[in-house]
């Protein structure tokens, strides 16, 4: 069935069920519209200008997204991440990471991380796995400890030896101020190095800019701390603690993260499509 149309300068005029619609050209549907409508694509049209509500069956399926509004459990909800969601459905682009990232955020008890993340990851250019993690960098010294105390392994799990795995599995490093190196298995059941610490001792006050907290940087932040090594963390967006306000949001606290890799290459070259779709690759593919 066709639809009467006009198209007036840099507006498409639609009428579907008597109902006018016009999309204009700065709207990220327009083209697509256009094209629709140069196919004689009726049914494209009317999906994109009235969308049907879609049921993201993700996680625990609490996610949902009707027209340009986007959902959890039911309520609308409002920050960066959702209009990231929403555009990426309008476009045709897989939301599955987004959606795992989403219900991974919403598990966080800070209402400000749920509300800043996204946008700090999309400000600084910090990819999303598909599982709903992010990446992040952390810079430590050439003994793989962290530069402030010096006391905390964060040595990549596939860099060391078969006795350092088995000792970390057998009894977890623990530092006198409460940090935890341990090696757990990941989802595909390979050994990673995971950093730890008692969440409630990790400063949520993002006004506190050098305070207590295991830290991750954006590339931005790198030269502005110092290390020889720099390390790729994955973080459970759930177990972010604060975006503190100093170097223009290039940095956060957490009281979790995995040691996924050494980066082996420029920090602007870190994160390529191969590195995105698999977070726990050998120190070359870094």
């Amino acid at each position: 069935m066709a639809y009467p149309y006009l198209i007036q300068g840099k507006n498409i005029v639609v009428v579907i069920d008597n109902k006018s619609h016009t999309v204009s050209s700065t709207h990220p549907t327009y083209q697509k519209v256009l094209d629709a409508i140069k196919a004689a694509d009726w049914a494209t049209v009317k999906d994109i200008i009235e969308p049907k509500q879609v049921v993201l069956n993700y996680g625990k399926g609490n996610i949902s997204i009707q027209g340009e509004k986007l959902f959890w459990k039911g309520y609308e909800f409002h920050n960066a991440l959702a209009t990231r969601m929403i555009k990426m459905m309008q476009d045709g682009f897989p939301v599955e990471p987004m959606a795992n990232f989403m219900e991974n955020l919403m598990q966080s008890p800070s209402n400000r991380a749920v509300k800043e993340l996204y946008g700090f990851l999309e400000k600084n250019n910090l990819p999303i796995t598909s599982d709903g993690y992010f990446l992040a960098y952390k810079r430590i010294n050439k003994e793989f400890l962290d530069c402030y105390t010096r006391t905390v392994n964060n040595k990549p799990a596939y860099l060391m030896t078969a006795e350092e795995v088995a000792a970390l599995k057998a009894t977890p490093a623990v530092t006198k101020l409460g940090v935890t190196t341990s090696i757990e298995q990941d989802a595909d059941g390979k050994d990673v190095t995971v950093v730890s610490m008692d969440r409630n001792r990790v400063d949520d006050k993002a006004e506190n800019t050098c305070s207590v907290g295991l830290h991750f940087c954006s590339e931005s932040y790198l030269p502005h701390y110092p290390g020889e090594i720099i390390v790729i963390l994955k973080i459970n967006p759930a177990d972010v603690v604060s975006i503190p306000t100093d170097y223009n949001n290039a940095k956060g606290r957490t009281f979790r993260y995995q040691v996924v890799g050494q980066l082996g290459v420029n920090p602007d070259e870190a994160f390529t499509t191969s590195v995105q779709n698999d977070a726990n690759q050998p120190a070359a593919k870094w």
